[in-house]
């Protein structure tokens, strides 16, 4: 018999222990009945989303997962997240991820999010691309992603993706000048036009009535945009034709909307799925449980707030999204039962401590709904998960899910 899968993905799930939560992981101090109800028969172990020690992007680490390895085919994170917030690339196109920020008169960065919740991020796109006039023959377009977040094209002959961000990532500094990256004409060119870009969108957006509104309440302006992560667009091989399963993601932030687009599965954000700590994940149980239901072989469910609050340096919230993690798939397990392969796991390791993404493994369980040799751990955490029998890579990961949902095919004669 052939089994259904859930896939759920938790953005930067692992950690590490935690002085705040007396020396515990967040997923070891969050309360799990729900996930709990799994162990009896489930595998449970670590895996390294791309090899031991990589640090991995969200990017690189589902490309990974889903079978398909960076090392050949990433190309930059900019064209994801362009494709995740609505844009339709073209052969040639150069793709920016970017952060509405807040900056001085200097460019100096105040805050490289302006705040993070921008509720008038879509007025200030809008405002963009009805501004923006072309910069030495290239059009610009402006897309608007999730809180902070914004994709910005370049489309137009002569250009190059070889370019440096504007992003130093940090606040206090200043925004960085795009440099090229290559001695081509084409990366030059494009440079100077990030540069000229960055002084235009500041002209627009510091005289904005949306941030003089802003600043009237005592909110950050989103007077800048930072730069980084430049990609030209590259066909992906699809996850359908590497494992025959029919897919839909269920997930709100751009970039992962993005890789899953690119790998040709179905996407659906719910209402409330806000790819933040507030996230309705109630609504995506329900829709997981829907496409369940259809015609649909796995459902990937992809949760940020865990690495929301992992960026933010909260270990409370991070608790309280992996509880809220837990009740979801409480949801679906009371809609369903738990007659088909479910699959827990994160992208990547993001310790709050560090409020940066590391190197280390992240847990991963497995349940399977037939008889397999289970491993007997009493917690699915980053400690009893070391004790488990499960050690795996990222690539590993769909052919360990074809296997126990009775789908692989045999390898040889």
């Amino acid at each position: 018999m052939k089994h259904k899968i859930l896939f759920v993905i938790a953005d930067g799930l692992g950690d590490r222990r935690v002085r705040k939560l007396s020396d515990k992981t967040p997923l070891q101090a969050a309360t799990k009945d729900n996930i709990r109800e799994l162990y009896r028969s489930s595998m449970i172990g670590l895996m390294d989303p791309i090899s031991p020690g990589i640090v991995p992007g969200s990017d690189t680490s589902h490309l990974s997962i889903f079978g398909v390895d960076p090392k050949i085919y990433y190309r930059g994170r900019g064209a994801f997240e362009a494709i995740g917030a609505g844009a339709e690339l073209k052969h040639g196109d150069v793709a920016f991820r970017g952060n509405f920020s807040t900056v001085n008169q200097d460019f100096v960065i105040v805050d490289r999010r302006a705040g993070r919740n921008i509720k008038e991020a879509e007025l200030l796109v809008k405002e963009l691309n009805e501004k923006i006039e072309p910069i030495d023959g290239i059009n610009v377009k402006f897309f608007h992603g999730t809180e902070h977040r914004v994709a910005v094209i370049l489309s137009g002959q002569g250009i190059s993706d070889k370019v440096s961000d504007t992003d130093p990532e940090e606040a206090g500094q200043r925004v960085l000048a795009s440099k090229p990256l290559d001695g081509s004409k084409e990366a030059e060119k494009t440079s100077k036009i990030v540069n000229e870009l960055t002084k235009r969108v500041y002209d627009i957006l510091s005289t904005s009535k949306y941030n003089i509104e802003r600043e009237a309440r005592g909110e950050l302006p989103a007077n800048a945009i930072l730069l980084r992560g430049a990609a030209t667009y590259q066909e992906l091989p699809k996850f359908e034709s590497i494992t025959g399963l029919k897919t839909i993601a269920v997930a709100a932030t751009a970039l992962i909307k993005g890789v899953a687009k690119s790998l040709g599965m179905d996407v659906y954000t719910p209402p409330g799925a806000t790819g933040g700590v507030d996230s309705d994940l109630l609504a995506k149980a329900d829709a997981a449980v829907k496409f369940i239901k259809q015609d649909y072989d796995m459902v990937f469910l992809h949760v940020k707030g865990t690495d929301a609050a992992s960026h933010d340096g909260n270990p409370e919230n991070k608790v309280l999204v992996i509880e809220k993690i837990d009740k979801m798939i409480g949801r679906i397990l009371d809609s369903i039962g738990s007659e088909m392969i479910i699959g827990i796991t994160g992208d990547h390791c993001t310790p709050v401590e560090l409020k940066e993404h590391s190197g280390d493994p992240v847990p991963f369980l497995l349940h399977v709904p037939e008889s397999i040799i289970t491993d007997e751990i009493s917690d699915f955490n980053e400690i009893t998960a070391r004790k488990g029998s499960v050690r795996i890579r990222g690539l590993d990961v769909a052919n360990i899910l074809l296997n126990y949902s009775n789908r692989a095919k045999k390898y040889g004669a």
